[in-house]
C-alpha cells in the first residue's frame, strides 16, 4: 500500500495511460474531504505492475476516490493482482473494497474477482472527428438551444485567469442544494482551493455569460488527451437559458484545437440512465460501460459487521449498496 509521494506511484503514472483520478495529489485531496487515508494499492509480477489508488477508512474498508480511479497498468495482470492484493488488505485488517472501474481505461473489466456490477453507460465525444461532424451527432434539440444562445450573443469561453471561480462555487453549491445533492456534494472553498492546486495547468474553468452575469460554468481537466467534465452549475435565473449547452459546444471545440483525443462527459446519477444522461447523449453517439467491483476481503468479518447493522441482510448479496454494513438503515 504506497503512500502519495511514492516513487512506484509515480512510476507507473509515467509508464501507462491514465486519468487525473490516479494521482496522488488529487487522491489526497479526496482523503482530506473523506476523512480517510491515502494510498495505492500496488502489485508487481516481473515487469508487469498494477495500481489501484483507495482511501482507507477507519482502518477497516477502502474505497475509490470520487471519480473514476480504477487500476491501471497492464491488463492482463489485473485479476491476478487484485486476488494477490485482497490477499495482501485482508492481512492489513480491512474487511472490504468498493472500486470504480474507468469507463475509458476499463473498457475490459477484469474478471474472476469479487462481483462486478454495471450501472449503465457514459457518454464521450471523438475529438479526432471535425466540428462538421461533432455537430451532426448532437441532438436537434440541442443544436436548436444552442443556436439560439449564439443569436442572443450567449457567450462561451475559458476563465484562464479564474477570476469566476468564486461566483462558480456558489452557483455550484445552490446548484447542488437545488437537486437535493448528499451533503457529500457540497465541497466547501478549502476543498476548490485544493482541487485547482493538485492539478496546476491541467484543470480549466469554462464559464457562460449572459448579459455580463456568470449563467453557468464547469470545470475540465485535460490528462495526456483525455478531458474530463468534472464539475459543473447553472444559476437557477438562467435555467430557461441552458447555458450549459453551450459551454459543452464550446469546450469540446476548445479540446479539439487543443489536439486532445476524447472528451468524457461521464453519464447519470450513480451511472443510470436518467435525465442527466439523456442530455449528456444528446452530444455524442460514444458509448462507455460503467462498473463497480466489489471486493469482501474477510467474508467472515464482512458478515458479521452487515448482521450487526442489518439483521435480516444477506450478507453475500453485494450488488446494492456496499459495503453493506455502511448502509443507511
Amino acid at each position: 500500500m504506497l503512500p502519495p509521494g511514492s516513487p512506484e506511484w509515480a512510476q507507473v503514472l509515467d509508464a501507462y495511460p491514465h486519468d487525473f483520478h490516479h494521482e496522488p495529489a488529487y487522491v489526497a485531496l479526496c482523503a482530506a474531504h473523506e476523512r480517510g487515508a491515502p494510498r495505492a494499492l500496488y502489485v508487481e509480477d516481473g515487469a508487469r505492475r498494477m495500481l489501484l489508488p483507495l482511501l482507507v477508512r477507519e482502518g477497516l474498508d477502502a474505497i475509490s476516490p470520487y471519480g473514476y480511479p480504477g487500476p491501471i497498468g497492464d491488463d492482463a495482470l489485473f485479476a491476478d493482482a487484485l486476488l494477490a492484493g485482497m490477499d495482501h488488505l485482508r492481512g492489513e485488517g480491512l474487511v472490504s473494497v468498493f472500486v470504480r472501474l474507468h469507463p475509458i481505461l476499463n473498457a475490459t473489466p477484469p474478471s474472476g474477482v469479487g462481483t462486478l456490477v454495471r450501472h449503465g453507460e457514459t457518454v464521450s465525444i471523438d475529438l479526432h472527428q471535425t466540428v462538421e461532424q461533432m455537430w451532426t451527432q448532437t441532438r436537434a434539440d440541442h443544436r436548436n438551444q444552442i443556436n439560439r444562445a449564439l443569436r442572443l450573443g450567449h457567450r462561451a469561453y475559458i476563465d484562464t485567469d479564474w477570476r469566476q471561480y468564486g461566483a462558480f462555487q456558489s452557483i455550484y453549491r445552490s446548484t447542488m442544494r437545488r437537486v437535493g445533492a448528499s451533503e457529500y456534494y457540497l465541497f466547501d472553498a478549502a476543498y476548490f482551493a485544493g482541487l485547482r492546486a493538485s492539478l496546476g495547468d491541467r484543470i480549466h474553468l469554462c464559464v457562460v455569460e449572459i448579459e455580463g452575469a456568470v449563467a453557468g460554468a464547469g470545470l475540465f481537466v485535460e490528462t495526456a488527451g483525455l478531458v474530463q467534465y468534472h464539475l459543473s452549475a447553472t444559476d437557477e435565473a438562467f435555467i430557461g437559458d441552458r447555458p450549459t449547452k453551450l459551454m459543452l459546444h464550446f469546450a469540446r471545440g476548445w479540446a479539439r484545437e487543443r489536439g486532445n483525443a476524447r472528451l468524457h462527459l461521464g453519464g447519470g446519477v450513480g451511472g443510470q440512465s436518467d435525465s442527466l444522461f439523456d442530455f449528456k447523449a444528446g452530444f455524442s453517439r460514444e458509448r462507455h460501460p460503467y462498473h463497480t467491483l466489489r471486493l469482501v476481503t474477510d467474508p467472515a468479518r464482512y458478515g458479521e459487521l452487515v448482521r450487526a447493522r442489518h439483521p435480516s441482510a444477506d450478507p453475500t448479496d453485494v450488488s446494492g449498496y456496499f459495503p453493506g454494513y455502511r448502509a443507511p438503515s
